[in-house]
């Protein structure tokens, strides 16, 4: 949906009444659509559109119930512009959801909040179902819903703040991950609870760059060494001193091995140990070894 067709669409209800508090803590919010998304593109947030009307019995419960969590103006102002689309016709507002977010709209549908990218694109619509529990408008599941699309740190500025705070002698493992990868929750339980993580707990700290979250995550996994960028698979990681230097990264002989799994990949895993964590034991790599082969075989043994 492009930003022009969009700012035509809503000229017939966009208000310049005061918002909610809540959605800007500072002041009230009075910006027209095209005032919001001038603002998100130059902070890099996004845009929360949201719908009002004398037919909106939900809408009042929205306010109270943001108003009920303290995290949740802490996250729309640091994460969100706001703009009102206001009518007390509810025709208006279902013809509006036709032609501008191709959705099928009536009353009973309880439309709230409609999120849009920093360019104008439709990411997703909030009905009252959506953020509803027993009844009633939950605050929990408000912020749960804002949370999942505010855009977060940018990818090389966790990279840097995680180089600056690495601790003294040990090396940064900069991996690559996203929520729905298994093989990478398989790696994070393996550097985080499993017999082998207080070992590789003395010579890495993890840097977590999120492929979804963290905008510009492509560009800098083909700047520390993936060949194919994220999209050459997950998890994709590298080793990286205090200064920047690329000491080792998932790229073997075919390929991101990601979580070492297959005799191939072990073996290049054992390589990037014995290379950078600087003064690991032969005693160490062995337990280290010996940690993913128990894994595997309690994995086999499950299925």
């Amino acid at each position: 949906m492009m930003f022009r067709a969009l700012v035509v669409a809503l000229t017939f209800a966009a208000s310049a009444a005061a918002q909610p508090k809540w959605f800007a803590p500072d002041e009230p919010s009075r910006l027209s659509l095209a005032e919001a998304l001038a603002s998100a593109q130059k902070s890099n947030h996004r845009l929360i559109v949201v719908y009002d009307g004398s037919w909106c019995t939900h809408c009042a419960e929205l306010h109270t119930a943001a108003m009920a969590d303290p995290d949740v103006p802490n996250l729309v102002h640091s994460g969100y512009e706001i703009t009102m689309v206001k009518t007390d016709n509810v025709d208006d507002l279902a013809r509006f959801a036709k032609e501008t977010l191709h959705a099928k709209l009536d009353k009973s549908d309880g439309l709230l909040i409609t999120i849009l990218d920093k360019d104008g694109s439709l990411l997703t619509t909030l009905t009252a179902a959506r953020v509803m529990d027993k009844g009633q408008l939950a605050p929990a599941k408000l912020k749960a819903q804002l949370s999942e699309f505010l855009i977060s740190i940018p990818a090389d500025q966790v990279y840097r703040q995680g180089l600056a705070s690495l601790p003294a002698g040990k090396a940064a493992w900069v991996e690559f991950r996203a929520d729905w990868c298994g093989w990478c929750k398989k790696m994070e339980s393996f550097f985080q609870a499993s017999e082998a993580a207080p070992v590789l707990a003395r010579y890495y700290s993890v840097v977590t760059i999120d492929t979804e979250k963290n905008e510009g995550s492509d560009a800098l996994a083909r700047k520390l060494g993936a060949s194919k960028g994220v999209d050459g698979g997950i998890p994709w990681f590298a080793v990286v001193d205090a200064d920047g230097k690329v000491l080792a990264n998932s790229e073997g002989p075919k390929g991101n091995i990601g979580y070492p799994d297959t005799d191939v990949e072990v073996t290049y895993f054992t390589s990037v140990l014995k290379s950078t964590a600087k003064g690991i034991s032969d005693a160490e790599v062995e337990s280290v070894l010996n940690t993913i082969k128990t894994l595997k075989a309690a994995a086999a043994t499950s299925h």
